[in-house]
């Protein structure tokens, strides 16, 4: 590709720029729009004069310099509405009217998920008119209700909130993006249609598919088929749904280019085969292709494949030569002008991606290929998929910590039968329009292709190390991985590009290798992760050892805090491997997250109280797979770690296993306390007063520095006996913003305050990470980035 035949590339490179810039563009307005005044003269100016060529340079330099402040200016946060929802005083519960943005989705038996775009709310008796979208879980059987339809229900709003750990998903940002800036909650009884379910044609359109080919298909095949042809992913079998992401396919579940192709090219082959001219099929094709996205939904990947369609189909209309950068770079600035928070969507990034690295790339490869005997169609197979997979890697890194070994083999077979089966999808679509026993000989053809394509998937995802994960890469490795990428098309031009090419990869490598060699500082690091309610613990030893204490909440009907939220940060250590996995007791809120950990992670050791209770079967037939050595601890063991020494308080040992705890299960919770040179830290699980009671009575060395608050702050842990016995200097408390349970209570924060100790808590403060050298204690508050140091005692806990 020559850089002149897209010009827009850079226009579009500098207008993103501008969108990353946009939270500086806020605080200074002003200054950007007389700066943007200033440049446009400029290049006015220097348009003008273009017929000298030093001139030439700075209308370039200009016109980039403008477009970068016009994408700030777009990207830059707009002022609310004064009707906005948000700007409203409510009350704790209070009734919405609103139009659904879009379907229902039901993610659990008794929750269904809304988008509503509000236009009032009551104020007592009062009807205020209001602007806004909120996102809205319901609990309960809802109503039948559909997109486009105005409903009321009453709700509980609250700012959202997510889990605020390093390197974690900013969940908040992402719903500003959407334009929510509350979440609402309530009973699905109080939902009430306001009109009939009369959605527009598009919605209808969907429906009818979905449901036409869920009558003619097995449930697996028409959630697959529904996912390739509508990108409707729901109901696909979560053990499906992990074998296309381990075989490195995933992406075909994505409607994007690869469906639009088909469409068009169907199109094209039917009509001219009818003998229409070929302008006309231009324009039937681009309203086909519009008609479809309409159909399919607004996602990033849609939009750019439509539209990257449609001007192509211009081009033919004027009988002009196509561009493929440029129509990409075109697509990125219309897109981005429309909905400036898209440049963060990991959707909009892989599309745009593995599209840019299929133009750029795929040339330059396929002619290596070529040039060494291999066939042109394989040459050509190959080098989309090396050129869409090398673009795509920093972005998979980035946001789900993947690498996929066996995508490149794997999409050589998966490809063709998903065009097969997408192509017959649509087709067995149109014919049952017209006729039902015609559609009744097509599904069961396409049923075998499904098949056929389902058996490649999980015989990709069955080779060992399919799918890797590693922590995402820094703007160094990142940079100089493109900067690789980028010389690809010239390497065989000149030596140097070949030279340069390997530096920038040796450098990208070694960039991504470091994390996992870099030398230690010497610290001891205790991260307590905010699981909301629920309890995760990393302690990380100076000589390399990790111990994880529970893996937050999981389960049915729950967000899988182990996959979604430890394991990404475990990744990022960087940590393949945790030496030992200590679960205090069977409730989900601890255990149910380690199924995560002990799946994705090598495990040395689970330690265990030995009563797994109901609810916790996934994770202990995960720990049964794992392979881990499984160890049932009672009080008086010492067990070292590296240069720590961990010993167990809790629980006893003279309750048989197989009885039930007359206290309940939370007495029963492993309490553990680690020593390290000056520092020592009592980990006592969901422990309540009989369990502190016990542990008490036994005489056992409790005095500590640290204390993580028993039971997250119940009001019937941390009695005033405990807390005189351990006199915690800091005292961490894992809790769930808003729980229901009114964690930590008034009664548990004041006895922790009499004893004197400082008081965090992962609600407000998000994750609290402790570090210490042996002499000093440095403890960060990560949602705020404060750092506060202690000096410890040498004789505390001796």
């Amino acid at each position: 590709m020559k850089w002149h035949e897209a010009p827009l590339l850079p226009l579009s490179a500098a207008f993103a720029l501008g969108i990353v810039a946009a939270p500086w563009a806020a605080a200074a307005p002003g200054r950007l729009l007389v700066a943007g005044g200033l440049l446009l003269g400029l290049g006015a100016c220097a348009a003008a004069l273009g017929r000298y060529r030093p001139c030439e340079g700075a209308a370039t330099v200009a016109l980039l310099a403008v477009t970068f402040v016009l994408g700030a200016l777009r990207g830059a946060t707009e002022p609310l509405p004064a009707d906005h929802i948000a700007r409203a005083e409510l009350a704790p519960v209070v009734r919405i009217e609103g139009r659904l943005a879009d379907e229902p989705i039901r993610w659990a038996p008794d929750r269904t998920r809304l988008s509503l775009e509000v236009d009032g709310y009551f104020d007592r008796n009062d009807r205020r008119p209001a602007s806004g979208r909120l996102q809205v879980t319901l609990y309960g059987e809802t109503a039948p209700v559909g997109e486009g339809q105005r409903v009321s229900v009453e709700l509980k709003l609250s700012r959202p909130r997510g889990f605020r750990n390093p390197g974690g998903f900013d969940y908040p940002a992402f719903l500003r993006r959407e334009g929510i800036l509350l979440v609402g909650s309530g009973r699905a009884e109080s939902l009430a249609a306001l009109t009939a379910d009369e959605p527009p044609w598009p919605v209808r359109v969907k429906r009818w598919a979905v449901a036409a080919i869920g009558a003619h298909l097995p449930e697996t095949s028409a959630a697959l088929l529904a996912g390739l042809i509508l990108g409707e992913k729901k109901g696909l079998p979560p053990e499906s749904d992990e074998a296309f992401r381990r075989a490195g396919v995933y992406h075909i579940l994505a409607v994007s280019g690869f469906n639009v192709a088909l469409l068009a090219s169907s199109v094209f082959f039917v009509l001219s085969a009818l003998g229409i001219s070929r302008r006309a099929t231009a324009v039937t094709a681009g309203a086909a292709l519009v008609g479809f996205a309409l159909v399919v939904g607004g996602q990033a990947s849609v939009l750019r494949a439509t539209v990257m369609g449609l001007l192509l189909l211009a081009a033919l209309l004027l009988d002009r030569k196509s561009q493929l950068m440029n129509a990409l770079a075109l697509a990125a600035l219309a897109l981005l002008t429309w909905r400036p928070g898209d440049l963060w969507d990991p959707g909009f990034q892989l599309s745009f991606a593995a599209t840019a690295g299929i133009i750029y790339l795929t040339p330059a490869i396929t002619a290596w290929l070529a040039a060494r005997g291999w066939p042109a169609w394989l040459a050509t197979a190959v080098a989309v998929s090396v050129g869409a997979q090398a673009a795509v890697t920093p972005v998979m890194l980035i946001h789900f910590n993947q690498l996929s070994l066996i995508g490149i083999a794997a999409n050589l077979i998966v490809v063709p039968l998903a065009a097969v089966a997408t192509t017959l999808g649509m087709l067995a679509l149109l014919v049952a329009l017209a006729s039902a026993v015609a559609a009744d000989v097509i599904f069961p053809a396409l049923w075998l292709v499904l098949v056929a394509l389902r058996a490649a998937v999980w015989a990709a995802a069955a080779v060992p190390a399919a799918m890797i994960h590693l922590p995402a890469p820094g703007w160094a490795a990142i940079f100089t991985w493109s900067m690789a990428l980028a010389l690809v098309p010239f390497l065989g031009a000149r030596r140097w590009t070949r030279s340069a090419a390997a530096a920038c990869l040796i450098a990208a490598l070694a960039l991504s290798i470091w994390p996992w060699v870099e030398p230690g500082d010497g610290r001891l690091r205790i991260t307590f992760l905010d699981v909301g309610q629920g309890d995760a613990i990393l302690v990380e030893l100076p000589e390399g050892q990790r111990l994880l204490v529970d893996g937050g909440a999981a389960g049915a009907r729950r967000l899988d805090v182990g996959e979604r939220v430890v394991a990404p940060y475990l990744w990022n250590r960087p940590a393949a491997r945790v030496d030992a996995v200590a679960v205090t007791h069977s409730d989900t809120d601890h255990s149910g997250g380690l199924r995560a950990v002990l799946t994705r992670f090598r495990v040395g050791e689970l330690w265990e109280n030995g009563r797994w209770g109901p609810g916790s079967e996934e994770t202990l037939r995960a720990a049964e797979r794992s392979g881990a050595c499984r160890r049932t601890l009672v009080a008086g063991q010492r067990i070292w770690l590296g240069s720590a020494l961990v010993t167990v308080l809790n629980p006893d040992g003279t309750l048989p296993l197989d009885e039930p705890a007359p206290d309940g299960e939370n007495e029963q919770s492993l309490v553990l306390r680690l020593d390290w040179r000056g520092f020592s830290l009592l980990l006592t699980g969901d422990l309540g007063r009989p369990g502190e009671e016990r542990v008490l009575a036994s005489h056992a060395p409790v005095r500590v520095l640290v204390l993580k608050v028993g039971h997250h702050g119940s009001r019937f842990s941390s009695t005033g006996e405990f807390l005189a016995a351990t006199r915690p200097e800091v005292a961490v408390i894992s809790v769930g913003a808003r729980n229901p349970f009114r964690h930590p209570t008034p009664d548990a924060l004041a006895r922790l305050e009499a004893a004197g100790a400082r008081i965090y808590r992962t609600d407000r403060d998000g994750a609290v990470i402790l570090e210490t050298d042996g002499a000093s204690l440095w403890i960060t508050r990560w949602a705020s980035g404060t750092v506060e140091r202690l000096d410890l005692d040498p004789e505390r806990g001796a």
